[in-house]
């Protein structure tokens, strides 16, 4: 099975786990619990994924990637939970609860929940022209690299080619395949 799943072997556990939940009847209420901890691990996995321009000149080199979360606590727990001691190319993984639009900046990876509330345009302009690898639910805006979407109780992935040129990303052919839609430029 995992040779069939491609290079995400963990979100093939966790979907695995959601699909068997889903179909259980009276289980069908564990749906949003098992949605955000298939999310979580989908946030780790984007990193895998995508490249970030090297910093202009004189901008420090982060030494982190820093995945930030303006959704609630549990959500927070559970991204906390996917990234514990991972790192990608050599730099640690590191969870922040957002507090404040500012903060946003320092981001490599935003999850801003339902791209269609006023809080999420907000957070997505906070980080516009910045390289920032953007993540919602639901449709994808001009400002949201990645959305999530639900497809037949499967969480999907739709990935914005425009937004990832405009925040200087580099999104991986292989995650393109991946995803359920990709719209061009």
């Amino acid at each position: 099975m995992a040779g069939m799943l491609g290079p995400w072997p963990v979100i093939a556990r966790s979907v695995v786990v959601a699909a068997m939940l889903l179909t259980g009847g009276s289980r069908v209420a564990a749906q949003a619990p098992i949605e955000a901890e298939v999310k979580a691990v989908f946030l780790f996995n984007f990193a895998k994924y995508v490249t970030w321009s090297p910093p202009e000149s004189g901008d420090a080199i982060p030494a982190e990637l820093r995945l930030c979360v303006t959704a609630d606590d549990t959500f927070f727990g559970l991204v906390k939970a996917a990234v514990q001691g991972e790192s990608v190319d050599g730099k640690p993984l590191m969870p922040v609860a957002l507090d404040g639009l500012d903060a946003a900046r320092s981001c490599q990876i935003l999850y801003v929940g339902d791209t269609r509330t006023a809080d999420a345009r907000a957070w997505l302009a906070a980080v516009r022209g910045r390289q920032v690898l953007t993540v919602g639910d639901g449709s994808l805006t001009d400002e949201t690299v990645i959305a999530f979407v639900n497809d037949a109780n499967r969480v999907r992935f739709d990935i914005n080619r425009g937004a990832e040129a405009r925040h200087g990303l580099n999104v991986s052919s292989k995650l393109l395949r991946l995803a359920r839609q990709v719209k061009e430029r």
